[in-house]
């Protein structure tokens, strides 16, 4: 991005994980950035504070220390027992407190809010989640929207780049390592979006006062052993040796078929295009 963009001031939650690594590596290349983190200090750029988002004191106290313009909330949760209710607890704090600074809120929400019947799915589409991962996610979107009038969601899908602590590709080098065989499924559709073109669309949207919901998602829809095949042979495996393809509906019914998301409305508002996947991967080799 080399456009010059306005003075702000960010504040990214979740500076070390899948997305606020790229996004926090280039909002700092453009503004003053705090990037928060609850275990792993290595986040992708500006200043790191750690954060436990569960405390509305810290939270709140944070906030009140770096008087962000903008609050992105790319946490996820802690993957913890209690990850529901450390996804609404999240949502409650920085919304309360996004809205008692006056800060422009960005959070990220999922494609999984979806029961995966009725795609593709809008912005206007009502959450059905089944599982609690979606639950706690359409929740937290809903505590958002509620509580903060400045805030725009973003709905989105597999988030994934090479880098080693991606969870596309942690938890299938795991697998490899350990010596087992890796299932995809061939029955359920995603658009996987590559983090580095989501954290330009943030950085984009930053400057932008744009409120709601926004589908922000790859340009292609793909079977997870599409998907999973590609980022195999992107990392030296063959997929044919260490995975295999097999059915949700027989293993894990109650997982969504079919997430896919309109993308209209962002494809109209962007400058940013989304990346294909042969795009992205190119990218980064």
């Amino acid at each position: 991005m080399n456009q010059a963009l306005s003075p702000l001031k960010l504040l990214i939650t979740g500076g070390s994980g899948n997305l606020g690594r790229p996004l926090s590596d280039l909002s700092a290349r453009h503004w003053p950035t705090t990037s928060t983190y609850f275990h792993n200090s290595n986040v992708g750029g500006g200043t790191p504070i750690q954060l436990d988002m569960r405390d509305a004191a810290a939270v709140h106290d944070l906030v009140r220390q770096v008087e962000p313009d903008i609050i992105i909330h790319a946490a996820t949760s802690d993957r913890s027992e209690d990850m529901p209710n450390t996804i609404r607890s999240a949502a409650q704090h920085i919304g309360e407190t996004a809205k008692a600074v006056r800060a422009r809120l960005i959070a990220l929400s999922t494609d999984v809010i979806f029961d995966g019947t009725q795609a593709p799915y809008d912005e206007d589409s009502p959450p059905t989640p089944v599982h609690p991962y979606g639950q706690a996610k359409a929740d937290a979107d809903r505590i958002l929207l509620d509580t903060c009038e400045n805030c725009l969601l973003v709905r989105t899908s597999l988030i994934y780049d090479l880098h080693p602590s991606n969870e596309q590709i942690r938890w299938m080098r795991s697998a490899i390592k350990a010596g087992e065989s890796i299932s995809l499924f061939e029955d359920e559709i995603r658009q996987p979006i590559w983090s580095w073109n989501l954290a330009q669309v943030l950085i984009e949207l930053a400057e932008q006062d744009i409120t709601g919901i926004l589908n922000v998602a790859g340009p292609e829809q793909l079977s997870r052993w599409a998907f999973g095949s590609v980022l195999l042979r992107a990392i030296g495996y063959n997929p044919d040796k260490v995975a295999r393809p097999t059915r949700a509906a027989e293993i894990a019914p109650k997982r969504p078929r079919n997430c896919t998301l309109v993308l209209d409305k962002a494809l109209g508002l962007l400058k940013t295009p989304l990346v294909p996947i042969s795009e992205a991967l190119g990218n980064t080799s």
